[in-house]
């Protein structure tokens, strides 16, 4: 099934695009998705633990179930203050 991937602030920066289309396995969550992003665009290996995710616009963990057409969006974790 295809899943629309977003990318937002430093993360955009580092893949150099601001969204991708990848395929993954029917029933895959969105850990087997961010496994494939980090396959794609290896820059981000190791930087997993500092990213939000959201599904059609709705927070997701990661065994959030993921079904064709959805659009995931990732962020780092800003801190600031």
């Amino acid at each position: 099934m295809d899943i629309t991937v977003r990318f937002f602030a430093s993360l955009r920066a580092d893949v150099g695009t601001n969204s991708t289309t990848l395929h993954i396995p029917a029933g895959a969550d969105l850990t087997a998705l961010v496994e494939q992003v980090v396959t794609q665009y290896p820059q981000l290996a190791g930087h997993q633990a500092m990213w939000h995710f959201a599904v059609n616009h709705v927070h997701a963990e990661p065994d959030t179930v993921l079904h064709a057409g959805d659009r995931v969006a990732i962020f780092p974790y800003v801190a600031g203050g």
